[in-house]
């Protein structure tokens, strides 16, 4: 039975990866991302600033209008900073806090409520390893706390919408082979990888298929959770 499905930051090789595999496996895809002109193979992508409220309302009105209530949401939109708390300036933290974490909460308080009309749902909260071991001055302080939060976030809505029946977990990548990796300087690639037992870096279509599995049919005694997905970066 096909699905609606939302995926944020879906112009993204990671989003674009999402998208794909939900559409091949039959579900309606419908993309969220900020990127003006932003198109898709694999479904319709809605411009839509997923840290503005007033969009986020608009765009989820136009889902449930033209497809009727997403029972899936992939809260993957997210971007990074760079530096220590004393360069990364408060605007820089803010506008990182609000796409990342509290993007990721207004598309939930949007879903939640069709997600319980239809007998249940499920969300999938993209963070990352930077969450796990705190971020470094790679990623800055916004962007560690932000994915830390989504951690959090997503054991929130686990808990409290299990009597919903609604799936709530998160993966946590460590580096994948997208635009952002390729545009890091060569030695650093090389001195992050040699942090990986697993080499790397890992395939989007992959990680793709590990989201496509949280939303799947044989996952409803599995939430709260977070998948780490990051080729023994890092292991707890």
């Amino acid at each position: 039975m096909s699905r609606v499905v939302v995926v944020t930051g879906a112009a993204g090789a990671i989003g674009s990866a999402v998208m794909e595999r939900f559409a091949a496996e039959g579900d309606t895809v419908v993309g969220l991302d900020s990127a003006p002109g932003a198109a898709s193979g694999a479904g319709e992508i809605l411009a839509c600033d997923v840290a503005d409220d007033e969009a986020v309302e608009a765009a989820f009105a136009a889902v449930r209008r033209t497809r009727g209530d997403p029972t899936v949401l992939v809260n993957n939109a997210g971007i990074t900073g760079a530096g220590g708390i004393e360069q990364e300036d408060p605007d820089t933290w803010r506008r990182i806090i609000d796409v990342n974490l509290t993007g990721a909460y207004l598309c939930a308080r949007q879903a939640v409520a069709g997600m319980r009309r239809a007998g249940g749902g499920k969300i999938v909260n993209v963070a990352s390893v930077n969450a796990r071991f705190g971020g470094s001055a790679l990623s800055g302080p916004a962007y560690a706390a932000s994915k830390g939060g989504l951690v959090t976030l997503s054991r929130f809505l686990a808990r409290e919408h299990a009597s919903d029946n609604i799936q709530v977990n998160a993966v946590a990548p460590g580096p994948h082979d997208t635009p952002m990796w390729a545009a890091l300087d060569p030695d650093l690639r090389e001195r992050i990888l040699g942090m990986l037992p697993g080499g790397g870096p890992g395939d989007a279509a992959d990680l793709a298929a590990i989201v496509h599995f949280l939303c799947g049919p044989r996952t409803g005694y599995l939430t709260g959770a977070t998948i780490d997905v990051n080729g023994g970066q890092w292991m707890g």
